[in-house]
């Protein structure tokens, strides 16, 4: 009996982390693609801002993609991108073309969403948010980062990526969305709790309040 509830911890774990976002950074940046014809990643090259997105003279696109992830639907991927440009003050810099995309790949490489960030303000370094959700049907996906309308003077290089999932609903973090997770938030609301990230977890409408209309919010998730 130990040893069935050991393997079937063994396999918990290992779908844990089956589900995890791929992270990028000059210390974690296996499986990813880059497609720079002559350049690849390491830890040196990200460290010096060489893997940069941009489409460059010959009409090449140079884009950055995770390894393939699981992933679950209605889940929400979130991102924060550092994203470092030298040129941001210079004359020529064109900030309207340093617009940062982020899309969702499905397993045969096809595109299945995608969210943009146009800066309105500009540092050297900045930390950039994007979100999707996971749509229907998809449990197998990569990311692909690229810059479509930047160019030599406009582009940007990514130092680093982390991402994260949550699936929509899911306050017991139990990898689905049911009638456990109503009365999570109804225990909330007529007991109160000390933990801020349980309370977090069952603010699902975000608006840093846990009531009634965040328990009408994971059954809306639970009857589409």
């Amino acid at each position: 009996m130990k040893k069935i509830m050991s393997l079937m911890t063994m396999l918990a774990v290992a779908l844990l982390a089956a589900a995890q976002v791929p992270q990028f950074s000059s210390q974690s940046y296996a499986g990813w693609d880059y497609s720079h014809p002559s350049l690849e990643v390491n830890t040196s090259t990200i460290l010096a801002n060489k893997i940069v997105l941009y489409v460059n003279s010959q009409g090449h696109a140079l884009t950055l993609t995770s390894p393939p992830f699981n992933c679950q639907a209605r889940a929400t991927i979130d991102m924060t991108v550092t994203w470092v440009t030298d040129q941001w003050d210079e004359p020529d810099f064109v900030k309207s073309r340093v617009a940062l995309t982020a899309a969702l790949l499905d397993r045969d490489g096809v595109t299945v969403d995608s969210v943009t960030w146009v800066p309105t303000t500009l540092s050297r370094t900045n930390m950039v948010n994007l979100s999707m959700i996971v749509p229907r049907g998809l449990t197998g996906a990569r990311l692909r980062f690229a810059s479509w309308k930047a160019d030599v003077w406009s582009n940007g290089a990514v130092r680093q990526i982390v991402a994260t999932s949550m699936l929509k609903g899911d306050v017991n973090h139990d990898g689905e969305v049911t009638v456990a997770d109503v009365n999570a938030i109804i225990d909330v609301i007529s007991q109160g709790t000390d933990d801020a990230s349980l309370r977090e977890r069952c603010d699902v409408n975000q608006d840093s309040e846990v009531t009634v209309a965040d328990v009408n919010e994971v059954l809306d998730v639970i009857l589409r």
